[in-house]
């Protein structure tokens, strides 16, 4: 478990980083203080949302242009970096599904916690409405997020896993049966 949570704050903060740089600038809120790290988290994770979308030429959630294979192409070297480091298929599977899923828990509570930080309800209201109907309308970007770095992930680390303990076992093998 403890690999499975390294791995998760790694993935974590790479696809959080990766989504800082990539970050729609909405100018949404204008006001200083606490309430502002859920806007820069929902600026920060809206891209990342639609990648299958993005690569296709679709706009990205809220109407914004697409970024390309850009997003799809993070999620999936993301998944690759965590189950390289982990070498090991369970533990790479687990760290990115939560990964995944907390990014898309994170920018749900953003969408909702950042109220009291636009100019008024009502266009926080329509923010919400337009968001959310995005997200939901777009359900094979969903289940790209939730599976597909993870399976990749469980993959690599699977790999890395077989070739590290093959020659063990052939070395194991010559030792056993050796003629003295």
């Amino acid at each position: 478990m403890t690999r499975a949570l390294i791995g998760y704050g790694l993935g974590f903060g790479l696809i959080t980083l990766a989504g800082l740089f990539l970050s729609v600038n909405e100018p949404v809120a204008r006001s200083s203080g606490q309430l502002d790290i859920f806007v820069i988290l929902l600026r920060a994770y809206t891209p990342l949302l639609a990648p299958i979308s993005s690569a296709f030429g679709q706009p990205m959630i809220g109407g914004y242009p697409p970024l390309g294979a850009v997003p799809l192409t993070l999620w999936l070297v993301i998944g690759c970096v965590v189950g390289i480091l982990l070498m090991s298929p369970e533990a790479a599977a687990k760290a990115t599904f939560l990964t995944s899923a907390t990014i898309l828990m994170l920018w749900i509570g953003s969408l909702f916690f950042s109220a009291p930080a636009w100019q008024d309800q009502h266009a926080w209201l329509m923010a919400v409405s337009r968001l959310a109907g995005d997200l939901i309308s777009r359900p094979i970007d969903l289940t790209f997020i939730l599976i597909a770095p993870a399976v990749l992930s469980a993959l690599t680390g699977q790999m890395l896993e077989t070739i590290k303990e093959r020659p063990i076992k052939e070395k194991e093998l010559e030792d056993r049966y050796a003629l003295y």
